[in-house]
């Protein structure tokens, strides 16, 4: 019993291994793609077609979500330091957009 919950501890994975490790495959990162996807393109969309002001701030954190749990997942695992660019470039885009919904 205590073996396997030292097994279950041990196999994930820290925060380091997060942002350098290498892309996992699976479906989530398509679905976030896709969601954070139509998200961005329901933001832009509202902007152009209704009379309201645009939401710089939503769509920059949609598009830095998408690069952070979509594209950086579905990269050749072979290109690690462009998916850990990604991975931070997308990091650091949400946060801006957080900064600038909240801020301005």
């Amino acid at each position: 019993m205590e073996q396997q919950a030292a097994t279950s501890t041990a196999q994930r994975p820290g925060l380091r291994e997060e942002f350098t490790g290498p892309p996992r495959p699976g479906r989530r990162p398509v679905f976030s793609l896709i969601a954070f996807g139509l998200l961005l393109t329901v933001t832009l969309a509202i902007d152009g077609f209704a009379d309201v002001p645009p939401m710089p701030g939503t769509a920059l954190v949609a598009a830095g979500l998408m690069l952070l749990l979509g594209v950086a997942e579905l990269l050749d695992p072979a290109a690690r330091r462009l998916v850990i660019g990604v991975r931070f470039g997308g990091l650091a885009m949400a946060l801006l957009g957080f900064a600038v919904q909240f801020v301005g």
